[in-house]
């Protein structure tokens, strides 16, 4: 009887054991439905309080909802591909008391909250040059404001420009998700820029010299997020499979459109210049026969603009000083004297980041606040990201034309820090690079992307 008794125990424990696995499996499973039930039920009285309480409560319940059903990747993914389409409409802002703030910054926040316990478990691969310089301009920076007139303005001026210019790479080479993540950014980005470009068609001039400004704060934004975005069609023609093309050049053609209506010169001469690098690098004669086709439209509108004598705000009216040009040329070489005599003034360390972003010349804004160390690691950091790409190998070099296209206008706009700008040059930081064994070949190609 005891032997009997033994064995019917040591066959109860297997059925015990299992018992208490589908019941793990059970509470793990009925886990995150009953957060979302408690958090529901605290976000009741938020939403009942404003309208703004509303929104926001509904905004986190689909959070949540789409947190439970896909994981946290893929959630974080979504939301920083909103941020990326959202990020050329840098004037579309969650509440209009707090400027500073745009809809894309609040999305590109959620995203990288969400992948802060991912971007923890990985490493940087190789990306010692864009490091060396982003440690190199924050001890200038944190030297020059010590020394400065005004610390916090510069501090704020030093923090803006590595949360809005240096931490979005940082963050896209520790994550590195591959090249569908690639590709989805950089075609949300054209998308968001078209968007924009459309609003802002179908809302009207914004400047008093009949400029457009789409969705963003200035007409200047404008044709530089169109350039941006123009510089990207390359890459995702190459990328894209079948009609997906066609859509990326139409898209495109509608942020070209964008820069001709912001009447910014230096997005108008920024893209010519890297269209005529790209046709001559890429030696493709189907490039050169859908580029020419392309710009039948465009260069029959500038020569009945020029054949008009008309001095208007587009960008070749204003090159030839219609509308503001004049008084924004005089208005640009005032300021930047003044930080050429700030540079001069103290060009080691510079005068500090409180006005970093005021002489319409991005080079002689970081000599002027941080002095020559800090102009060196500037350049760095271009270099890196330039780099990048081009150590990819094709179709992924092509992303070297936003970055060329950016630092080719550097001596004409103030435009430093903004999300609009690195979210598409730090694109290339979302892939790993090829190691030694998969270095791309002389005809071009590149082997798969380890994900």
């Amino acid at each position: 009887m005891a032997v009997k008794a033994r064995r019917a125990r040591a066959g109860a424990r297997p059925a015990m054991s299992e018992v208490r696995r589908r019941l793990a499996r059970a509470v793990d499973g009925a886990t995150p439905a009953l957060l979302v039930v408690v958090l529901l039920a605290l976000l009741i009285p938020i939403a009942t309080g404003s309208v703004i309480g509303a929104a926001a409560a509904l905004g986190l319940t689909v959070l949540l909802i789409v947190l439970v059903t896909v994981g946290i990747e893929q959630t974080a993914t979504a939301l920083l591909l909103v941020a990326v389409a959202m990020a050329p409409m840098n004037n579309v802002k969650p509440v209009a008391a707090i400027s500073f703030v745009t809809m894309s910054d609040v999305f590109f926040f959620l995203g990288v909250g969400l992948l802060l316990p991912i971007l923890m478990t990985k490493g940087f691969q190789r990306q010692a040059p864009f490091l060396i310089g982003v440690a190199g301009i924050f001890v200038v920076g944190l030297v020059s404001s010590a020394a400065s007139a005004d610390p916090v303005a510069s501090l704020n001026g030093l923090l803006r420009l590595v949360v809005g210019a240096l931490l979005l790479p940082i963050v896209f080479m520790l994550w590195r998700p591959g090249q569908r993540v690639l590709v989805a950014f950089a075609g949300a980005y054209v998308l968001g820029t078209a968007i924009s470009v459309a609003k802002g068609r179908i809302s009207g001039v914004t400047s008093t010299d009949g400029r457009f400004g789409g969705l963003t704060e200035h007409p200047n934004i404008l044709g530089l997020t169109g350039m941006l975005a123009v510089t990207l069609v390359p890459f995702l023609f190459a990328a894209l499979p079948g009609a997906y093309r066609w859509a990326a050049l139409a898209a495109g053609a509608v942020c070209a459109y964008g820069i001709w209506i912001s009447g910014s010169r230096a997005a108008l001469v920024g893209t010519v210049v890297v269209a005529v690098v790209y046709l001559l690098l890429s030696r493709r004669v189907e490039h050169a026969l859908v580029f020419f086709g392309l710009s039948i439209i465009p260069v029959y509108v500038v020569g009945q603009t020029l054949a008009s004598g008309v001095v208007d705000s587009s960008p070749l009216g204003r090159l030839q000083g219609g509308g503001s040009a004049t008084l924004s040329d005089v208005d640009r070489q005032n300021l930047a004297r003044v930080a050429w005599d700030n540079f001069v003034s103290h060009p080691i360390i510079g005068t500090g980041f409180g006005d970093a972003s005021i002489a319409h010349n991005i080079y002689l804004q970081v000599a002027a606040a941080g002095g020559v160390l800090a102009l060196v690691c500037y350049l760095g950091i271009l270099f890196a990201t330039a780099r990048q790409p081009l150590l990819l190998g094709a179709p992924y070099s092509l992303l070297a034309l936003p970055a060329m296209g950016y630092a080719l206008v550097g001596p004409l706009t103030p435009l430093l820090w903004d999300r609009y700008i690195w979210c598409v040059l730090a694109l290339p930081f979302l892939l790993d690079r090829p190691g030694p064994q998969e270095v791309p070949s002389a005809a071009g190609t590149t082997p798969e992307v380890r994900r």
